[in-house]
């Protein structure tokens, strides 16, 4: 076996195995009784070792671009430069291999059995298994997500923050946010200037933004700004771009769709006057860009720092295209072949509530008499009915931990299986009112993940790995699908700080305008 991975994946592919991988590439093997088979191991071998040119040559890319970029900048891709591969990498390329050959296999297409990214077969490597929906969650917590800034219309990747930053970081902050916003507007169809050839109907659906700094000496004319919603030093409304500040008029602005607060970054369209300001006709936010076609442009970047995403779309293609419909991915399939996969979302747990705690154990109850058992609990805070703020703090949340701890003791079929994910609430200490939040510190939680630990049950004791306390907003990945996890009074706090709603929207319910949040 070692002269057959020296062959192929040193002389053949110029890769130099990890000494901690060779075991990974013996066990995949024997999983699928390939190991006493030498003439099966070539094509094996050759899979995985396709599929890891496939990701050094990605990740070199985005390793050139990200010099060409910021040519001071160390790349996050340098690690391949070495060729060496580890058994992350192998693991990742075995995933991708899994992913292909089981939806491959679900199309019935039998001379596309074994299609993958190379147009060749990933052989009985992987033949058979099937995806693992555990192997494809990913919890992210917002304090371990990677560090990017926006510089001249494309991502660079930062260096750990500090706690005390430079004076200029604010600022910077919300002009890296207009200008992220703004590009998503020019991307927009109705503000993309139209050709020379264009017809007069074209010219006239062309929306042009103009920047303040091009208002002075043009009275009397009506403009489209887009910058941010701010007050001036005497009180009064203006609008902020990165070229300076104009003052706005609102008492006839029609207000569109959504919520306006100071800070929202809007378009206003009005009439340039002699005072020096905006008499604004209509005010509006910018319009949206679909998940999908941002995930097109920014493909070869890592947000979440659980993978890009152009590696999978790239290996998959040609799956798709002989499999399946080629609006569909990947990821799309295996979601819709896990269709029993359940996440439960609670709000406002709180523990110290006994009608609560009642309730959750009849939840409990119910999953184990019908044999359902979720695939994640997402509990969110407060975790106490009223905030406390004394020196009993920490022992209220001790105690009312543990006792969720003894609750869930009792159910070990859920705690085997279910992963379980706390969300801090407004009111849960030690935070401040700003977002994002820390996680639950440890001090509150060590007595339910002792619980769990101590317990008689080896696999119940192995469980207390599937307790996740993570920050607030948190995200939820689950292969294509993200799920943004936020517990805060955002509704009430946007309606308090409001500057215009449209009429027909002032007399609307909160739930109705939870729309727009």
């Amino acid at each position: 076996l070692r002269k057959a991975i020296l062959r192929i994946f040193t002389r053949k592919h110029g890769l130099h195995l990890h000494a901690s991988s060779l075991p990974f590439i013996q066990s995949s093997l024997a999983a699928h009784d390939l190991l006493d088979k030498p003439e099966e191991w070539t094509e094996a071998l050759e899979a995985l070792a396709k599929g890891v040119d496939e990701v050094s040559d990605m990740h070199l890319h985005m390793a050139a671009t990200a010099t060409a970029a910021q040519p001071s900048s160390s790349s996050s891709s340098a690690s391949f430069s070495s060729s060496v591969v580890t058994p992350e990498i192998l693991e990742a390329v075995y995933e991708r291999l899994v992913l292909a050959d089981s939806v491959t296999d679900a199309s019935n297409a039998a001379h596309h059995a074994h299609t993958t990214m190379n147009g060749n077969g990933a052989h009985d490597l992987v033949a058979g298994e099937v995806a693992d929906p555990q192997r494809h969650f990913h919890i992210i917590d917002a304090f371990q997500m990677p560090r990017w800034s926006w510089s001249h219309s494309r991502w660079e990747k930062q260096a750990k923050g500090t706690l005390l930053p430079p004076a200029t970081a604010k600022p910077m902050h919300l002009a890296q946010r207009l200008a992220i916003i703004r590009s998503a507007v020019e991307r927009n169809s109705n503000f993309m200037p139209p050709l020379a050839i264009g017809g007069a109907v074209e010219r006239q659906r062309f929306m042009k933004l103009t920047s303040t700094k091009n208002l002075l000496g043009r009275p009397g004319q009506r403009f489209l700004l887009f910058g941010m919603l701010s007050t001036t030093e005497d009180g009064r409304y203006a609008l902020e771009d990165a070229d300076g500040v104009v003052g706005l008029d609102l008492q006839d602005a029609v207000p569109g769709e959504g919520i306006f607060t100071e800070g929202s970054f809007i378009l206003v369209e009005g009439e340039y006057t002699q005072e020096e300001r905006i008499r604004a006709a209509a005010i509006g936010h910018p319009p949206g860009e679909s998940r999908k076609a941002a995930r097109k442009l920014w493909s070869d970047t890592d947000f979440n720092g659980t993978g890009s995403k152009r590696l999978l779309t790239r290996w998959s293609i040609r799956c798709l295209l002989a499999c399946l419909s080629s609006k569909q991915s990947l990821l799309k399939v295996h979601e819709e072949r896990n269709d029993d996969v359940c996440m439960i979302f609670i709000s406002e747990f709180h523990l110290d509530h006994q009608k609560t705690m009642a309730s959750f154990r009849a939840m409990l109850q119910g999953f184990v008499d019908a044999q359902f058992i979720p695939f994640a609990f997402v509990l969110c805070g407060n975790f106490l009915s009223a905030p406390h703020q004394g020196g009993d703090t920490v022992r209220l949340y001790q105690d009312a931990f543990a006792q969720l701890g003894d609750l869930l003791l009792s159910y070990p079929s859920i705690l085997t299986r279910s992963r379980f994910i706390f969300v801090p609430g407004p009111s849960d200490p030690f935070t401040t009112p700003l977002l994002p939040r820390p996680a639950l510190p440890q001090i509150i939680t060590s007595k339910l993940l002792s619980k769990i630990a101590s317990s008689n049950s080896g696999a119940v004791a192995s469980s207390a790995n599937r307790f996740r306390f993570v920050s607030n907003p948190a995200r939820l990945q689950y292969f294509g699908q993200e799920i943004v996890v936020c517990r805060d009074d955002l509704m009430s706090r946007m309606l308090r700080n409001t500057v215009r709603l449209k009429d027909g929207e002032r007399g609307a319910r909160e739930v109705d305008l939870k729309k727009y949040v």
